[in-house]
């Protein structure tokens, strides 16, 4: 399955005082992935995003750890996120954390659950994503399902780019 990649180096700020990446660098390093994602293919969304108008709010998170030690100082970090889950204004993502020289050696997985608002007066509520980090999720769904749900979720929002020439990709 596709992913997105963000590398990362590890600085002794993150690390505890055994060594090894303290836990929640993790989870930092899964909102750094994020971020990178959408100012790279979505940043209009990230103007929506600083307006306070649009809000991707992160309803879990986790990770879990494959090994005893993790990462150390130093060590260069290869995070890949994929889509996992999506329906209209919630979807899932999926995170490996590898050694960016042995990116088949899998140190952790992490999960986020993401919903979309939008401020209405002085009320979030549930809204789709917008049509720009949907089709750039496109790029990153080569499974039939998720790649049906985002189609159908640019239909619903009237994206105006859809058939041939827009955002709707062929199956």
């Amino acid at each position: 399955m596709p992913t997105f990649q963000y590398q990362h180096t590890v600085s002794f700020q993150e690390t505890s005082l055994v060594g090894n990446v303290y836990f929640s660098n993790y989870l930092l390093w899964q909102g750094h992935c994020r971020e990178m994602f959408l100012g790279e293919y979505a940043p209009s969304v990230i103007a929506g995003l600083q307006g306070g108008n649009l809000a991707l709010l992160t309803r879990s998170c986790s990770c879990d750890y494959e090994g005893d030690w993790g990462f150390a100082a130093l060590d260069e970090v290869l995070i890949s996120m994929r889509l996992e889950e999506f329906r209209g204004g919630r979807m899932a993502l999926g995170f490996t954390y590898a050694r960016a020289d042995s990116p088949d050696e899998i140190v952790a997985r992490g999960t986020q659950k993401v919903d979309c608002k939008v401020l209405h007066g002085d009320q979030w509520v549930a809204a789709p994503f917008p049509a720009e980090l949907i089709r750039a999720l496109l790029q990153f769904a080569d499974d039939e399902a998720l790649r049906s749900a985002l189609n159908d979720a640019l239909d619903f929002i009237g994206d105006g780019q859809s058939g041939a020439e827009g955002s709707r990709v062929a199956r």
